[in-house]
């Protein structure tokens, strides 16, 4: 009896000691595959928790890593529970956002908003927007944008302290346009938006209720072509002192 006591303990402890050293070379690899195959392996180890938390954060920084949908419903569909579950479902929505408006297209929008019916009402408002001009893309055509150094005051003896831009967008439909939202897009050198920023080509009123300036509150005819102006002295690091005006939204006269 107490020969069967000692060989189920010896059985034990090298069974134990089996364990520590795959967890071990697990740690040392530090990857999904070395942390999946202990779990698979040890289902009941000593070290399951410790595998799973490392794991949770390997499923995280290869979304981020990765910059995929899959990527992050690869984190969702291992850790439905998982710890870092509400700040990859955030980082989810965000770049489901953020690759809708690069594509910019109907199918784009729309896939974000069957993706997010409730709980992204700040997001969803946008995509509307967003969905709305890319549904109407074809009624709005601009010229090249301009960019030039300007006095923020206007005065022509003034010193150049800030940035002016301005482009031509002309109604290519067959309604008058009474509201057209264009989005600055300051690029770095990359060609990527260092900054963003938005100020209507026409509406009844500026942001913040601000009146509009006079001649530009008026709907933009069918045919007609509506100067865009915008200037600020706020310029982003790293811009290439190129930018892109994108039309973002867009409303129609009865």
């Amino acid at each position: 009896m107490l020969r069967s006591t000692r060989s189920l303990l010896l059985a034990a402890l090298l069974l134990s000691t089996g364990c520590e050293n795959q967890f071990d070379i697990a740690q040392k690899t530090h990857t999904i595959d070395g942390y999946e195959k202990y779990l698979t392996e040890n289902p009941d180890g000593a070290r399951v928790l410790e595998a799973t938390l490392a794991l949770e954060d390997l499923y995280l920084e290869k979304a981020r890593k990765d910059k995929s949908l899959e990527g992050y419903d690869a984190y969702v569909k291992r850790f439905p529970k998982g710890k870092h579950m509400q700040k990859i479902m955030d980082e989810r929505k965000q770049f489901l956002f953020d690759w809708a408006a690069e594509e910019d297209s109907p199918d784009a929008w729309k896939r974000f908003l069957d993706e997010y019916k409730t709980g992204a009402k700040k997001l969803r408002t946008k995509a509307k927007q967003r969905l709305r001009m890319a549904e109407n893309r074809s009624k709005v055509s601009s010229s090249p944008a301009e960019v030039e150094q300007v006095n923020l005051a206007e005065n022509p003896d003034g010193p150049l302290d800030g940035w002016g831009f301005t482009a031509d967008f002309t109604n290519e439909g067959d309604q008058p346009i009474k509201y057209l939202m264009i989005e600055i897009q300051y690029l770095n050198d990359a060609g990527r938006a260092a900054k963003k920023e938005q100020w209507p080509a026409v509406a009844e009123r500026l942001p913040g209720n601000l009146p509009m300036e006079e001649g530009f509150s008026e709907p933009i005819k069918p045919g007609e072509a509506r100067t865009f102006e915008f200037t600020t002295g706020d310029i982003p690091a790293g811009w290439s002192k190129k930018v892109k005006l994108v039309p973002v939204d867009i409303g129609f006269a009865k």
